[in-house]
């Protein structure tokens, strides 16, 4: 194996592909990247057994190949070049990089080690990346990142007709969010890993994608994800997604409808108070507005008042901060509603807007007194 290829495009798949490299794998190879030049074009892949990652380039090639090498050092190596061309050699069991300047040689492993990857399946869904892209980013933050419960670290996602529905919750708080989409050639029922949708996104924004191919692979239990080059695998998630929409409110006793950043910057104030204190805050509603404070008897204690328009009944509920942030954070509008029912029933918040179908439920924290 012999070819040559320039320094930034190699840089930016070194880039994409090693950040799911294990650092603690489970087998010596998984620390290694997967090198094949043919057909002018280089193609590098790594997996950590849940996300694999297949990333391909332009190269001169003037001998096909394939190896595998150690993959953060060669990252670290290529990132701290400075020449525009890189030429790669296979020598018996080295790869020997080496520019106009520099030379290295890299032991390898052979690619018989390296898990294969599916086959590409010939049906696939198109959707435009920027719908999807929000939807994901809109959900994918509840979602549990305790493996106790593996099918709450994934993103239930539900394809009928021109309607698709995310869902994500840790059994403390909800994401829902309802878009349109162009009709595909089958609906879809599955339960995608939170973490790797997060990745789906992440090099999607880095390479500028604008439509993102998915597909299903029948008798594997994956998912492949498509765009610009790069080719993103993923387990599904076995078992029964909870029955999400029967906790959802159909009414409220109050209404608040308030500005994001004002409510955020309130939250971020109470939090520095609430840290020893189980990261509760307490929001007294009040005619006007909004009262949250926090206490920790160690530290001191901290009240801040929000206007906002208020509509029924006064109470008073309390959360944890990080929810609050988190949902701020991802929350799509500069205003908000925030419906509740009293201290032990569910806050939901959603958008202002009538023809938006975000929807986020938190549940309260019970306090003494």
């Amino acid at each position: 194996m012999k070819f040559v290829v320039l320094k930034d495009n190699l840089n930016k798949s070194l880039t994409i592909v090693g950040r799911n490299i294990s650092n603690r794998p489970q087998l010596p190879i998984l620390s290694n990247i997967y090198i094949k030049a043919e057909n002018n074009q280089v193609t590098m892949a790594v997996t950590n057994l849940e996300i694999g990652i297949v990333f391909t380039l332009n190269a001169k090639i003037e001998k096909e190949g394939e190896i595998t090498v150690p993959g953060k050092l060669l990252a670290e190596f290529v990132n701290n070049l400075t020449a525009e061309k890189i030429e790669f050699n296979l020598e018996g069991t080295n790869l020997i990089v080496k520019t106009t300047t520099t030379h290295a040689s890299f032991t390898t492993i052979p690619t018989t080690d390296f898990p294969p990857f599916p086959t590409l399946p010939q049906t696939k869904k198109t959707f435009p990346f920027k719908k999807i892209k929000e939807a994901i980013l809109k959900t994918v933050f509840a979602a549990s990142i305790d493996e106790g419960r593996p099918i709450l670290t994934g993103v239930k996602t539900v394809l009928t007709g021109t309607q698709m529905v995310l869902s994500a919750t840790d059994g403390y708080r909800l994401s829902i969010d309802k878009i349109e989409v162009p009709k595909q050639n089958e609906d879809l029922k599955v339960v995608l890993p939170a973490q790797a949708l997060s990745e789906v996104i992440r090099i999607a924004q880095e390479i500028k994608a604008e439509e993102l191919e998915f597909a299903t692979i029948e008798n594997k239990n994956q998912a492949v994800f498509m765009f610009s080059g790069v080719v993103i695998y993923t387990r599904l998630i076995d078992g029964e997604f909870p029955n999400v929409e029967k906790i959802i409110p159909l009414t409220c006793k109050t209404k608040v409808t308030l500005d994001k950043e004002l409510f955020a910057q309130s939250v971020k104030t109470a939090s520095l108070f609430a840290r020893g204190a189980a990261n509760i805050i307490k929001i007294k509603i009040e005619k006007n507005g909004l009262r949250l404070s926090a206490n920790t008897p160690q530290v001191g204690e901290d009240e801040d008042f929000v206007e906002a328009k208020v509509e029924g009944e006064e109470t008073e509920i309390a959360f944890n901060y990080r929810f609050l942030l988190d949902l701020l954070t991802n929350f799509p509008d500069k205003e908000l509603v925030f419906e509740t029912s009293g201290a032990l029933n569910p806050g939901v918040f959603k958008p202002v807007a009538n023809n938006s179908s975000f929807l986020h439920l938190i549940m309260p924290v019970r306090i003494q007194g």
